[in-house]
């Protein structure tokens, strides 16, 4: 059995030395480009359940969002615990940030079960200027995500900083606002609700309906 360690080191080893603005990588470059956008993004549960070659669109996802200019970071995970993970993200924020990339220069984002995670990387590396998208993201009353959401409100979204982009269906009937949570956190966030028809599986796939403005989000200043 390999320990939690080496598997790290394996990772940051085969991690690539540099890239280029547009291409998807599963980890960050080991020598970022400081003036480069970098974008997190991480599926929904859906992926951990049924795969990344179902209906659930993720390679076409991170593709779309490299076509626009940025440097995407994502990996398709298998069943995961949210918090550790969250924990993994945040540390390879924080080595962007030790080889001089601006906060202000990185996102994290997901949809669903990766929206909540990105909450979770936001409360622990608690800086000013790193960006947020949380696409369907907090559950509603009655939902499978609704537990988890409102004990992170209670326990840890105080803790949470940034900026925050906070999108959704507007016919989801699993995921509505998060305004509990920011409300908690005192950050600056801006609701976008989209009108589709597709409910939780609009962000299955690379629609530019929210594509665009999440990747507009990430390139701003």
């Amino acid at each position: 059995m390999i320990g939690r360690g080496l598997v790290v080191a394996l990772m940051i080893s085969l991690a690539p030395l540099s890239v280029r603005a547009g291409e998807v990588v599963a980890t960050p470059p080991a020598q970022p480009e400081p003036s480069d956008k970098y974008l997190f993004y991480m599926h929904g549960r859906h992926v951990e359940k049924r795969g990344a070659d179902g209906d659930y669109q993720y390679a076409a996802i991170l593709e779309a969002l490299a076509d626009n200019g940025l440097i995407v970071i994502g990996e398709a995970r298998s069943d995961t615990d949210p918090r550790a993970y969250a924990k993994d993200i945040a540390r390879q924020v924080r080595e962007l940030l030790d080889a001089g990339v601006p906060e202000k220069n990185i996102t994290v984002a997901g949809h669903s079960k990766g929206g909540f995670m990105s909450m979770l990387s936001a409360s622990q590396l608690q800086t000013e200027a790193i960006k947020y998208g949380i696409l369907a993201g907090c559950g509603v009353d009655g939902s499978e995500f609704h537990r988890s959401y409102m004990k992170f409100t209670k326990r840890s979204a105080k803790r949470m900083r940034g900026r925050f982009l906070v999108a959704w269906n507007a016919d989801d009937d699993v995921t509505r606002d998060c305004d509990l949570a920011m409300g908690k956190a005192g950050v600056p966030f801006r609701n976008l609700v989209f009108e589709t028809g597709s409910g939780h599986r609009l962000f299955y796939t690379p629609d530019p309906v929210w594509i665009d403005p999440l990747a507009a989000f990430a390139l701003s200043d």
